[in-house]
C-alpha cells in the first residue's frame, strides 16, 4: 500500500480507501463484511469511508472495529452537525475521528441567486461549527464534501480571517478543481469513474442505483489488455494519478474482489503519459461514490 499526505495536513491516508456503503449491502452478511474489513486493513488499508445516513454500517463497522481494536483514518459528517457526528462516534464506538467531512452539495439551491451575504453567512457558520467540533476534540482535522469550488475558496478565505480551522481536504468527483490543491493545499478524497461495484461481473453494482461509468463496456479493454490489468483497475490507477488527488475510495463485497482493486498500485509505474492521454476522454466523466 501507498500513503499520501491529505493535502498540507500532517495526516497520511491510505491512497485507496474502502467505501463502506457498497460493503455492507443490504444483500452482505456481517461476517463477509469482516471478511473484508479484515483483509483491506491486512492489505494497508487505513481509510475507511461511511456516512450518517448509513447507520447499519456504521454499527458493522462500529462493532468490527471495536473487536479488532483498530483506530479509522477517516470520520463523517453547532446542532446539527455536532449531534450527526455524535451519532456517528456513537455507532461506531469511537471517542474521535481523524477527519470530518461536511458541505452542501452544489447546486442552484445554495449556489446561484442567493443572497451574498446570507451565502458568506452559511459558510461563517459551517467553518465555526466545524471549528467547534476539533476544539471539542471530536475531529482533528475537516474538509468539505460536495461543496462548489467557489464555497471552498470562500470558506477558507472566512477560517483564516476570524483565525478558524480552515479545512485540508476534499471529498469530491474527479477532475478536481486545480485551485482547491494548487492555491489551497487541499488533498482529494475520491472515488474510481468505473463506479463502486466489488466484482467486475456484468450489471453489478448498477443494481444499487448508482450511475455506471460513462464509457462502454469492454471500450477501456485494448488499453487494459495491453497494461495486463482489469478496466477497473486501469480506472482506479487512472484515478490515483490525478493531480491533487490524496485517496481513492473503492467498494468491495468479497476479500476477492478487494484484493482485485488493490492490485491497481501496481499498475502506477506502468501508466505513463501516452497511456494517460489515452484515458483522459475516456474517463474524464463522474460516478456515484462508493
Amino acid at each position: 500500500m501507498k500513503y499520501r499526505r491529505l493535502g498540507r495536513s500532517g495526516l497520511r491516508v491510505s491512497c485507496l480507501g474502502l467505501g463502506t456503503r457498497g460493503t455492507f449491502g443490504a444483500g452482505t452478511s456481517e461476517e463477509e463484511a469482516e471478511r473484508v474489513l479484515s483483509a483491506a486493513y491486512d492489505l494497508g488499508v487505513t481509510l475507511f469511508d461511511t456516512s450518517e445516513a448509513s447507520a447499519r454500517a456504521e454499527k458493522s463497522l462500529g462493532r468490527i472495529l471495536r473487536s479488532k481494536g483498530w483506530r479509522p483514518d477517516r470520520g463523517l459528517s453547532r446542532k446539527h452537525l455536532l449531534e450527526g457526528l455524535r451519532g456517528s462516534l456513537r455507532r461506531l464506538q469511537l471517542d474521535y475521528v481523524d477527519v470530518v467531512f461536511a458541505g452542501p452539495r452544489p447546486g442552484p439551491a445554495h449556489s446561484e441567486g442567493m443572497d451574498p451575504t446570507l451565502r458568506l453567512l452559511r459558510l461563517e457558520e459551517l467553518v465555526r461549527a466545524m471549528s467547534d467540533v476539533i476544539e471539542q476534540g471530536v475531529a482533528l482535522y475537516w474538509g468539505t464534501a460536495g461543496t462548489a469550488p467557489a464555497d471552498v475558496m470562500d470558506a477558507f478565505a472566512v477560517a483564516r480571517q476570524l483565525n478558524l480551522v480552515a479545512p485540508v481536504c476534499q471529498w469530491a468527483e474527479l477532475p478536481p478543481e486545480p485551485r482547491l490543491f494548487r492555491q489551497l493545499g487541499l488533498g482529494v478524497v475520491t472515488w474510481p469513474p468505473l463506479g463502486p461495484a466489488g466484482e467486475e461481473s456484468p450489471g453489478h453494482g448498477a443494481a444499487k442505483g448508482r450511475p455506471r461509468c460513462p464509457v462502454a463496456p469492454g471500450e477501456l479493454q485494448p488499453l487494459a489488455q495491453r497494461l495486463g490489468c482489469s478496466e477497473r483497475q486501469l480506472g482506479i490507477a487512472w484515478s490515483l494519478r490525478r493531480e491533487g488527488v490524496s485517496s481513492v475510495l473503492v467498494g468491495a463485497e468479497t476479500p476477492r474482489g478487494l484484493r482485485e482493486q488493490l492490485r491497481a498500485l501496481q499498475l502506477l509505474p506502468r501508466l505513463g503519459p501516452a497511456a494517460l492521454r489515452e484515458l483522459e476522454p475516456l474517463l474524464g466523466g463522474g460516478a456515484a461514490p462508493p
